[in-house]
């Protein structure tokens, strides 16, 4: 029996024994590999047989991919486990995700094969570039500019790219593009320029590629080209005064009366030297219309004048002597201010208008400046009331800068008024540092303290931090002041207190979504209130931008306290705003719903929605349309407007017209509506006030740098020709100073001929005599060939870009690696040709990709660029490598 079974055995075993296979295990198979560069992928191979074996690798890659060295012949002993690396180029433009890899090895020593399978996992990489290929180096005005630029897609995914051109530029075909991954896309663009334009300027082509959803930083591109005026304008001489003289027809109709009048405006400002520091302001407008319409102005009459140390201003303006004690008081008086090294001297008198408690009051002051953020000043303030009394107030304010991230503003004020005394400070600081960003205000006065607030608390305050890029923290706290000596101009803002917390994630370039939640006291401060109540809220918005389009949403919930009616409920609010911007023309729509119990009301709806919509037509008319049903009644102390129509008509570079229909409710009212129309004719004067430039001349000379002809070429500088003589010499004369350029009539030269600077050519003219001097040579050329290695069908759709510079000269083109290339007209000289990729596969090395070389006058230089297949150079450790596992578990 036990014969029987031994013999069993020595019959079985060698089959069994040669069904073994050599075991593989790819090490790193989790690891994500990156495209574009070569990997080492690290095999486990493992002998399970008690002898030596010898096996060879076969491997398929996925397409396009390609291996870094040729396989070598693996060689086991007896039961041996060995590392082998297989070094793979992945290219940079291969699909994210899995990739197959197979694996063949043949065990010649058993003569067997294994096939093994392993997927390989890629990143998903995005990146696009831009850059400007070629453009117009200069144009006459009047004719086109031509730009070329090419996107690249160096990522490993198709990419959808929103194209958008700078103003007043146009894209040819589609602004957006697909591009897979690896590929270029050659994009033109044009601008047409003004044959009108008088004076030398510079455009600026820009293209922005912005990827789907903003997922990547937008990049850009640009070129900048020179346009030369077709013809001359009549320089001018003289430094020149602005002024605009203007007539206004108004009319309004509120409850079926009709009113109408006129109103007129002399405004100038400018400076009495060229180097704008002695300035000189004036307005006169009258008569009075303010209570005519809401846009109609009150008289007001000033003129000022400024120089580095000293101010002087006479008639009406907002006169303000310091926080406290006069913040903003309109009035008709004069002012002066004195600058003496660091000491700066001032004062003024006042006879307000819009506030007739007070009749007249005169403030001086005395101020050191330290440096430009840190300074103290002192001064005296003494008001004369209507009731005979005399206020006299003292303050000391001054400024500092802390840690030079920290800025604080202090004041402190007395008052004396009979025998009663007062007074009041104010504290204000702001902190920018690296992650946070802090503001604050604290006001407070005494019951007798008689300067603008009186018997106040104010504390406003904002607090931003930002945990990261995409993560930042709010919080805000507001209260508003309550006792204030304000013009009576105007309406008085609801009185509000706020306390507000959030947070905002910004979770794409041009989109943040915030969350808000806080408590808010809101009071009107005219009689009889119309509202007066305290909310808890929360307060969500978004706001998203995608190209041209922008979209801000908000919802507002909140528990609602009314005063006014000693109830509590809930209020909502649902806010929608969209916008749209593109070259000249903007649109904006608004729409708000809200159940509200804030008013006499409950739970009253109110539904709002309006637009505007604005728009250059040309660059003479600009019109703009605004429509919104109604408002919310905290908004009731302000003019609102329900309907606007504005077209302003430029009828020559002097006179515009300019004419608004307009259908309101003019501040504290809720439903008496008022239409006013607005007719408004201005004259722009420029009024010489002094010649401040001589005429200036150009002499120069035409070397013959070659075979040719110098004598009769015809010359161009701004609106004059010259001729030269039989020398090559030529003048031009009584040019006015300023910057020009000089061009050649194209049929004075010769076919092969070209200067030897580039032409045309910018000079700047200054008074006197000018000299600039050139020469005319033969010109050269460029013609290459490119040569492979072997040829290959997949280069079918390869191609490079070819660079050549010189000092002064920069060309390029992309060219086809199985088609010659040539660059013609060149100036002699130095010159430097540089071969770019251009996403040439790297399958491919180019030998030489620089070529250095002197161009003679008439020569025709031949360049082989080679390019041959890439090949790289594999060292092998000499020693044995030992590889240790790790056994532990978990």
């Amino acid at each position: 029996m036990n014969k029987t079974i031994i013999e069993l055995l020595f019959i079985v075993f060698p089959f069994v024994f040669n069904a073994q296979e050599l075991s593989v295990e790819l090490v790193n198979q989790k690891e994500f590999f990156s495209p574009g560069k070569v990997h080492s992928l690290v095999f486990k191979i493992s002998n399970p047989y008690p002898y030596q074996v010898m096996a060879t690798l076969k491997t398929k890659l996925p397409e396009q991919w390609l291996l870094a060295s040729a396989h070598s012949d693996i060689d086991l002993t007896a039961n041996e486990t060995k590392i082998h690396i297989i070094p793979v180029n992945i290219p940079s433009f291969s699909a994210k995700g899995e990739h197959n890899f197979h694996l063949t090895i043949n065990n010649k020593t058993n003569n067997q094969i294994t096939n093994h399978s392993f997927f390989l996992n890629v990143n998903h990489v995005r990146k696009i570039t831009i850059s400007s290929l070629s453009s117009s180096n200069y144009v006459k005005a009047g004719n086109t500019i031509s730009s070329l630029f090419i996107i690249k897609n160096e990522g490993n995914d198709m990419e959808e790219v929103m194209l958008k051109a700078s103003k007043g530029a146009v894209i040819k075909g589609s602004a957006i593009v697909h591009i897979p991954a690896g590929k270029s896309e050659e994009v033109n663009v044009y601008q047409h320029t003004n044959v009108q334009q008088s004076h030398l300027s510079q455009n600026l082509i820009k293209l922005t590629a912005v990827t789907k959803n903003d997922s990547l930083q937008d990049v850009y591109a640009y070129y900048r080209t020179d346009v030369i005026p077709a013809f001359q304008a009549n320089e001018d001489v003289y430094l020149r005064f602005p002024v605009k003289i203007s007539t206004t027809y108004i009319a309004r109709e509120r409850n079926k009366d009709f009113q109408d009048a006129f109103q007129g405006e002399i405004y100038g400002k400018g400076s009495f030297n060229e180097q704008h520091t002695k300035q000189l302001e004036f307005r006169a407008v009258g008569p009075d219309r303010f209570g005519l319409t809401a846009f109609s102005q009150y008289e007001e009459y000033f003129i000022n004048y400024t120089s580095n140390n000293f101010f002087v201003h006479l008639g009406d303006k907002v006169y303000s002597s310091s926080f406290l004690t006069e913040f903003a008081r309109y009035g008709r008086g004069f002012e002066l201010r004195k600058n003496i090294n660091k000491l700066e001297i001032g004062g003024f008198y006042n006879n307000p208008r819009f506030f007739k408690d007070i009749k007249e009051e005169i403030n001086v002051y005395a101020k050191i400046n330290f440096d430009l953020k840190n300074n103290i000043r002192y001064g005296y303030l003494v008001k004369h009331m209507q009731n005979l009394k005399e206020s006299h107030l003292q303050y000391l304010s001054g400024e500092a800068t802390v840690f030079k991230s920290v800025t604080l503003q202090a004041e402190y004020s007395v008052s004396n008024i009979d025998s009663s005394k007062g007074s009041g400070w104010q504290l204000q600081g702001q902190a920018n540092l690296k992650k946070l960003n802090a503001s604050a205000s604290y006001i407070n006065t005494k019951p007798n303290f008689t300067g603008y607030f009186t018997n106040t608390r104010f504390f406003t305050s904002h607090i931003n931090y930002r945990f990261s890029p995409k993560f930042s923290a709010h919080v805000n706290y507001q209260k508003d002041a309550r006792n204030f000596e304000r013009d009576t101009l105007y309406s008085a803002a609801p009185y509000r207190e706020r306390l507000q917390l959030g947070l905002s994630y910004r979770y794409m370039r041009k989109g943040t979504v915030s969350i808000y939640n806080g408590i808010q006291k809101y009071e009107d401060r005219m009689e009889p209130k119309q509202f007066f109540y305290k909310e808890k809220f929360s307060r969500l918005e978004l706001n998203h931008e995608i190209g041209f389009f922008g979209i801000n949403f908000q919802s507002y919930f909140a528990e609602t306290t009314n005063f006014l009616t000693n109830t509590t409920g809930n209020s909502s609010i649902y806010t929608t705003d969209f916008s749209y911007n593109i070259k000249g023309t903007s649109i904006n729509l608004y729409t708000s719903y809200a159940q509200l119990n804030r008013y006499q009301t409950a739970n009253q709806n109110l539904f709002l929605y309006g637009g505007r919509v604005n728009s250059f037509i040309s660059s003479k008319i600009n019109v703009s349309a605004f429509y919104q049903n109604t408002y919310y009644i905290e908004d009731y102390y302000a003019d609102r407007n329900l309907f606007e129509l504005s077209l302003n008509y430029k009828i020559s570079p002097k006179q515009e017209i300019n004419v608004i229909s307009r259908y309101a409710l003019s501040q504290q009212q809720i439903q008496n509506k008022d239409f006013a129309l607005s007719v408004k004719y201005t004259l722009n004067l420029n009024i010489p006030v002094k010649k401040i430039k001589e005429y200036g001349s150009l002499q120069g000379n035409i070397t013959n740098l070659g075979n040719t002809n110098t004598a009769g070429i015809k010359l161009h500088l701004g609106h004059q020709t010259a001729i030269t003589d039989a020398r090559g010499n030529f003048s031009f004369k009584n040019i006015i100073p300023d910057t020009y350029f000089l061009e050649i009539a194209p049929e004075n030269l010769s076919f092969n001929d070209i200067t030897d600077i580039s032409i045309p050519a910018k000079i700047s003219v200054t008074e006197g005599e000018n000299y600039f001097n050139f020469g005319i040579t033969q010109s050269a050329s460029i013609k290459g060939q490119i040569i492979l290695e072997y040829d290959n069908q997949g280069t079918d759709k390869e191609n490079i870009i070819v660079e050549i510079t010189s000092e002064n000269d920069i060309y390029r083109k992309i060219c086809d690696i199985k088609k010659p290339f040539d660059f013609t007209y060149l100036r002699p000289g130095n010159w430097q040709l540089k071969i770019y990729r251009n996403g040439l596969s790297k399958h491919w090395n180019i030998k030489a990709d620089v070529f250095n070389f002197i161009l003679e006058p008439g020569e025709e230089k031949e360049v082989t660029v080679e390019i041959i297949k890439h090949k790289r150079e594999i060292k092998y450790l000499q020693k044995p490598m030992k590889v240790r596992y790790n056994t532990l578990k978990k």
